[in-house]
């Protein structure tokens, strides 16, 4: 594994690395680092927790204390879909900027308008922002002509989020001339050929495709007969496993503040998170879950994605997910920095066919488990396809 020591980079960037234990490269790091710093276009496809925020900041860093502008404009920009993956990096920059002078200017949903734009005004050197909240400043008349480096992270997402007209604006907004770093969970996506339309000869670079196994997570499937079963069993699953941090994701809003008040009930330190909690309310419970004082996190997919929280023993999946790489970003809550984790699905005869898509489009099974006192009636399919779906009775002829 190379050193973060063996790349080229800025003495006051590995001071930071060094101060915040890191030494050694991560894989995609060791990939995509040395082509950023040689003003390259990327396409980079890497799992989140491998690295790779580290592997986006580090080159831009490097970039802005390498070459020093005559002006005080902001030079990089980082898009990102949800406002707490927004936040996290903002955090992972200053560490890895504090013994520079380079600044971040925060731009999200859900904040003070009026304070972005003073924000805005002091030009920080690097605007971190989702794609919805910039657009409104950019229509308030925000130039973007002086970013040079433009990054975005979690590319796939922020597309599947309907976000690609308001990427493709911003990117047109952006000085011609810059350079693009694009990372995704996969590169697959139809519409990413679009956003990267105007990207001068990326380079491509796979590491840790979603697609690949997760061999350092059991995966498990427990059967279940409805939602009161489930939440039983969910209950029963953590009494059991004892994590030190677990999540729990479900389908929608409702199920997600059904879930946790039945966990509350169960005397269990509990939140929730979902897309529709305002924006104080978001901050206070990843806080909290950060700091300890939460053991269980009920969410919904929006923080399946990027949120990089550490020591996460243990994910149930309450409701199946949306589709496989959905299922993939779940289960990569737990089981980062080669720890080990266990990600336990609970399946009633509904999503047996959900999960067996998954399944073959991972290329994994699920081992079964039974709970104690708690085992479902409901046993499974009679028959199978070859594809391990449920086998439906035939029509009839008319």
């Amino acid at each position: 594994m190379t050193s973060l020591h063996d790349i080229p980079l800025n003495t006051l960037l590995l001071s930071a690395t060094d101060k915040l234990g890191y030494t050694q490269a991560t894989d995609v790091q060791q990939a995509a680092i040395p082509q950023a710093l040689e003003g390259k276009d990327l396409l980079v496809s890497a799992q989140t927790g491998s690295g790779k925020t580290a592997a986006f900041l580090l080159p831009v860093l490097h970039r802005l204390l390498a070459i020093q502008s005559p002006y005080k404009v902001s030079r990089a920009l980082i898009l990102l879909p949800t406002r707490e993956l927004a936040m996290q990096t903002q955090e992972h920059l200053q560490q890895l900027a504090s013994f520079t002078h380079i600044k971040a200017g925060l731009i999200i949903g859900g904040e003070s308008f009026k304070d972005q734009i003073a924000v805005l005004g002091k030009k920080p050197e690097v605007i971190i922002a989702t794609p919805g909240r910039l657009v409104e400043h950019i229509q308030s008349d925000y130039d973007l002509s002086s970013i040079e480096i433009l990054v975005l992270d979690e590319a796939d997402r922020m597309l599947q989020m309907g976000f690609a007209d308001d990427m493709k604006l911003i990117a047109e907004r952006c000085n011609s001339k810059r350079q693009n770093l694009l990372f995704s969970a996969t590169l697959d996506h139809e519409k990413l050929v679009r956003i990267s339309e105007g990207f001068n000869e990326p380079v491509t670079i796979e590491v840790h495709s979603q697609k690949q196994d997760h061999a350092n997570i059991v995966q498990q499937m427990v059967l279940a007969d409805d939602r009161k079963h489930k939440e039983k069993l969910t209950f029963a699953l953590i009494e059991e496993e004892q994590p030190a941090k677990a999540f729990v994701f479900c389908s929608n809003r409702v199920e997600c503040e059904q879930v946790s008040s039945f966990l509350r009930y169960k005397k269990l330190k509990v939140s929730y998170i979902h897309g529709e909690l305002n924006q104080s309310l978001r901050k206070k419970v990843m806080t909290e879950l950060r700091q300890d004082r939460i053991q269980v996190l009920v969410a919904t997919d929006l923080a399946a994605r990027g949120l990089d929280i550490a020591g996460v023993d243990l994910v149930i999946n309450f409701s199946v997910a949306r589709s496989g790489d959905d299922y993939a970003h779940r289960i990569g809550r737990t089981g980062r920095a080669d720890s080990n984790g266990k990600a336990v699905s609970l399946i009633s005869a509904l999503e047996w066919n959900k999960m067996s898509s998954i399944e073959r489009y991972l290329k994994v099974r699920l081992e079964r488990r039974v709970v104690k006192e708690l085992k479902a009636e409901y046993t499974g399919p009679k028959k199978l396809k070859n594809s391990g779906k449920a086998a439906g009775k035939k029509k009839k002829k008319k």
